[in-house]
């Protein structure tokens, strides 16, 4: 499925000159690359050359680091010379700084065969599997990272989640992915589940046996793992139909209790705890109104759903009473009321943690040892 153009393609800097020129480097998600677009005018903003840039963007080819465009539009001329490239040579961590617990197995990237991309950085991809004779294609989910302020977003990420312990209502790692010429940490891949979640999804029933289960999992994070998952929605709800199970993912904002672990890394926000998520998920999921997810999480009342009627969407199958989830939820809440509470993630009693990744310095490029592309190519050394 394509990325929207709200997503796709954003401007990461700008160099405008009195009088003119302006050139705006413009990066296209979809071909995951940085194309500079000049126009000769002093311009204040790239939202003209980033217009025009989208008319022509399908038609560039892969060597292109520069578009030079008319005042209308049109096409002055392009550049392939290295020197226009703004894509930064992105420093992948190794593999042996992850510490991965012990079973954890590795792919390489260009044995991932894309099929479709989901949204920015995750991708519906397949691979030829040994874990069975014959080999079989196994699909999975991979998310990665391509851009340098997205690196201590996903190595918190895959840490966190490689080393939670296997749970019927979690959906696992399934690798860890690794660039063919170092071998540094990509990203990772997750099974891929068919029949999409609880948002998209509503041909479905909602079981009651779901909703004790992720309670359940919302339980084993905080006070066994002392982890906040931060991110308990609909549409991060899959069902393991074999299993029956419901099955939460994507750890993207998943934090340590109580720890701020740095600029740019995961970091935990009272506001967003999971007591508080389930109470708004389940809500949803029965009457399908999702109109306080356009709010401020600081400016949620739970009063608001708590203290009101849960009314059945006409689309929504359930297959125990309204009153019963209800029921389930008000004692659960009540548990973690009245239970033991951890506020930092050291009071678990099997707290996660992990190590800090160091800042890496950009690579130097084509005044230094090698030129690295975008596309993982190794040029030879530049005198």
């Amino acid at each position: 499925m394509p990325i929207e153009d709200r997503f796709r393609f954003w401007c990461t800097q700008g160099a405008i000159k009195p009088g003119g020129p302006s050139d705006w480097a413009i990066c296209d998600v979809d071909q995951r690359r940085v194309i500079t677009v000049r126009m000769d005018e002093e311009q204040d903003s790239e939202d003209v050359a980033l217009g025009y840039f989208k008319r022509h963007v399908e038609s560039l080819g892969p060597d292109i680091t520069l578009i030079h465009l008319a005042p209308n539009g049109d096409v002055v001329s392009v550049s392939t010379d290295l020197m226009d490239d703004t894509t930064l040579t992105m420093c992948y961590p190794s593999l042996n700084l992850v510490q991965a617990p012990e079973g954890v197995q590795t792919i390489l990237r260009s044995d991932l065969r894309e099929l479709d991309r989901f949204i920015t950085n995750v991708d519906l991809v397949s691979y030829q599997s040994t874990d069975t004779t014959p080999p079989t294609t196994k699909k999975a989910v991979f998310k990665y990272y391509w851009q340098e302020q997205f690196m201590e977003q996903r190595w918190d990420e895959l840490n966190l989640w490689v080393r939670l312990p296997s749970h019927p209502n979690i959906v696992p790692i399934d690798r860890i992915v690794l660039d063919e010429v170092r071998g540094g940490v990509v990203g990772f891949t997750t099974p891929y589940i068919p029949g999409g979640n609880l948002e998209d999804n509503t041909s479905r029933p909602f079981k009651l046996k779901w909703a004790k289960q992720l309670m359940q999992v919302v339980d084993d994070l905080n006070l066994r793992y002392g982890i906040s998952h931060q991110d308990v929605v609909p549409r991060n709800l899959l069902i393991d139909e074999d299993a029956d199970n419901i099955m939460l993912y994507d750890f993207n904002v998943a934090a340590q209790i109580g720890r701020d672990r740095g600029l740019g890394f995961l970091h935990y926000w009272d506001v967003r705890d999971d007591v508080r998520a389930v109470i708004f998920t389940i809500y949803e999921l029965i009457t399908r109104d999702f109109h306080f997810r356009q709010q401020d999480w600081r400016e949620l009342d739970l009063s608001t759903v708590q203290d009101v009627e849960w009314v059945l969407h006409p689309d929504v199958t359930l297959d125990h009473p309204v009153s019963e989830y209800r029921a389930l939820l008000n004692a659960w809440v009540k548990g973690r009321e009245q239970g033991v509470q951890v506020t930092m993630y050291t009071e678990a009693p099997h707290y996660i943690d992990w190590p800090l990744l160091e800042k890496l310095e950009p690579e130097r490029t084509l005044q230094g040892d090698y030129h690295l592309l975008a596309s993982g190519k190794l040029l030879d050394p530049v005198e």
